[in-house]
Formats: C-alpha cells, sequence, structure tokens
C-alpha cells in the first residue's frame, strides 16, 4: 500500500474547512464589496470595480485558502484582511490596464497594497496621477478594512513588515508588467534584476514571482498565528518568493497561452526560447515550490494547498493546448500523485 505524503494526509482537513467555512464567508464579502462598488459615482471607476469583481472573484476565492492556515480565533479578522487585499488588487489591475499601463500611474496606484498591511497608517494620494478619482472612497475602505483586520491579529508587529515588503513587490511587479505590455520590456527586466531573489532565477520568473500576490497572503495568514516572528516570516517569504510565485503565475499565462498569443498579450511564457524549455524549467521550479514549504509551520496543509493551485490549472482545458502540453506533463510528473488526483478530479467537475 503506498504511503500517504503530508499534504496527502492534509488535503480532507483543508478541502472540508475551505469548502465548509471559508469559501461561504468569502463569498458574502465578496457581495458587500460589489454593492460597494454599484455606488461608485465615477462611472469608468465603477465599470472597473464591477469587472475586477465579476471577472476576477475566482481569484479571491481562491487565496482565501490561505485562511486555512489560521487558527480558528483568528481566522475570520484573516480572511478579511485577505479578501480585502486582494480585491484591492484586482481593481488596481482593472485600472491600470485601462488607463494605458503607464508606469508612474500604475505604481502610484499600487502604494495602496502595502499602506493596506499598515496599521494606523493615513490615506494616500494613490489616484494622484490618475484621470478618474471619485471612487466614493472605494478603494480607501478596502484598505481600511485590510488595516482593521489586521490590526487584530497576534503576530502583527513580528510579521506586518514582511507583509508589507511583499505587497509592494506585487504592486511593483503588477505595475511593471502592465508597462510591459505596452511596450516597456526592459523595465521589466531592469527592475526584475535589482530584486533580492535566489541565484538559479532567470530574470522573468523573479519578475513573476514578485508580481504574485501569494506570498502577502501566506504572510497575513502567519501573523494570525500566535508565536508568529520575524525570522518566521522571512522563512515564509522565501518559500513563496519566487518559486511558488513564479509557479503560479507561469501557469496561469500557460492556460491562457493561445489566447494571449491571438491578442499579443504579455506573457511570461514567451521569454522562455521554447515549449520544452519551458516545461523544464516550470518543472525546476515546481520541485522548487514544492520542497521549500517542508520547514515552514503547517507544511502538510500548505503543500495540500499548493497540490490544490497546481491541479486547479492543469485541468484547464487551456493546459492541454499544443504549446503547454509538455508543460502540464512535467507538472504532473512533478507534483505527485495528490496533485495527479487533484486534476482528475476538478478535470471530472468540469
Amino acid at each position: 500500500m503506498r504511503r500517504l505524503s503530508g499534504e496527502g494526509i492534509a488535503l480532507p482537513a483543508t478541502l472540508a474547512l475551505y469548502y465548509g467555512r471559508v469559501l461561504p464567508a468569502t463569498r458574502r464579502e465578496l457581495g458587500r464589496r460589489r454593492r460597494e462598488a454599484a455606488h461608485i459615482p465615477d462611472p469608468e471607476l465603477r465599470r472597473a470595480a464591477l469587472r475586477a469583481l465579476e471577472e476576477k472573484g475566482s481569484n479571491v476565492e481562491a487565496v482565501a485558502v490561505f485562511a486555512t492556515l489560521a487558527p480558528r480565533r483568528s481566522r475570520a479578522a484573516v480572511l478579511r484582511a485577505i479578501v480585502s487585499l486582494q480585491v484591492a488588487i484586482d481593481y488596481l489591475d482593472e485600472l491600470d490596464e485601462a488607463a494605458g499601463a503607464e508606469l508612474r500611474n500604475g505604481l502610484t496606484l499600487h502604494r495602496a497594497l502595502a499602506d493596506a498591511l499598515e496599521p494606523g497608517g493615513g490615506r494616500g494620494d494613490w489616484y494622484a496621477r490618475h484621470p478618474r478619482q471619485e471612487d466614493a472612497g472605494y478603494l480607501a475602505g478596502l484598505v481600511e478594512a485590510c488595516r482593521a483586520a489586521v490590526s487584530r491579529l497576534p503576530a502583527r508587529d513580528p510579521v506586518l513588515p514582511a507583509a508589507r515588503r511583499a505587497a509592494q513587490r506585487c504592486g511593483e511587479g503588477q505595475s511593471h508588467t502592465h508597462a510591459a505590455a505596452a511596450g516597456a520590456r526592459e523595465g521589466l527586466r531592469a527592475w526584475a534584476a535589482e530584486l533580492p531573489a535566489p541565484d538559479g532565477f532567470e530574470w522573468w520568473e523573479t519578475a513573476a514571482g514578485a508580481s504574485s500576490s501569494v506570498a502577502a497572503h501566506a504572510l497575513i495568514a502567519l501573523a494570525g498565528a500566535p508565536g508568529g516572528s520575524a525570522a518566521e516570516a522571512e522563512l515564509f517569504d522565501a518559500a513563496y518568493f519566487p518559486a511558488i510565485g513564479a509557479l503560479t503565475v507561469l501557469l496561469d499565462d500557460l492556460v491562457d497561452a493561445e489566447a494571449d498569443a491571438a491578442a499579443g498579450e504579455h506573457s511570461y511564457l514567451r521569454y522562455y526560447a521554447s515549449s520544452e524549455a519551458a516545461a523544464a524549467r516550470i518543472g525546476v521550479i515546481a520541485a522548487l515550490a514544492r520542497d521549500s514549504l517542508r520547514p515552514l509551520r503547517r507544511a502538510g496543509r500548505q503543500r495540500a494547498i499548493l497540490a490544490g493551485v497546481l491541479g486547479y490549472y492543469l485541468s484547464q482545458p487551456g493546459s492541454r493546448g499544443p504549446f503547454a502540453l509538455p508543460v502540464r506533463e512535467r507538472v504532473l510528473a512533478t507534483g505527485g500523485p495528490t496533485v495527479r488526483l487533484l486534476t482528475r478530479l476538478l478535470q471530472g467537475i468540469r
């Protein structure tokens, strides 16, 4: 009989908690944000906010899984912080693209993300370079909701500095990625070269990892755990950036590879010389991502979450396209039996 892996053992409890408690609470929170967005007076900002919630609400539901890492006592606050931050990320993503992806505007808008993880901070002039500003306090409300939630977390003081850095990195990554889509690719490369990433990662892999929000959400969950320390926060951040962040962004690009190519959209996969080269590197990153979680608290549950992320992407129809298929096969082989099981189960649900 094959022995269950750590993530295989943790998976049933993680799924039960997520579907039983976390996901329903997340959807209630999203419903509240939709009602608020509907009252934004500026029509363009209102459309951006509602479109982000409609088209990217699945992002919020996905990252909400990190709330399963938090103890019961702090889980509600962790979840509210995660949801508020991700809704802000998706809203700013829409705004930046709609405004033409001008880098200075994107960087100014995205300062709201780091500010959201600074309890007691002031209200920033995030719209200073944006042509539209009348949002009736929508963005400020997201920032304040996140601040209020994280201010109640037991390990906020030692952990939130690392979470703010991760959120700032994510905002800068989103801004530079949008600018690269508009043609400023050398700026993206120069920015990525300055990031403190470990040796062995290509610059675009580092950039992809930086633009992901998963490190910030994992650190919010850690801030909800009594005894969380600054040293442990650094371990968490090193696990999620760049490997896990890069993996999520690369697989997201993978399932959209054909559509992005047809539309001329920016994709981090295009920096690889071929599908086979992408498969080899993403397989390596998948192995690094899994191993990076080994020294962390609740490692089994964190690896179950990672397996769920991989299963979600590998079950998508886009993962079986001509370019994507070699990558899919390599990641399935690297991920092991839990990833293969989840991929089959999620394919059956579609």
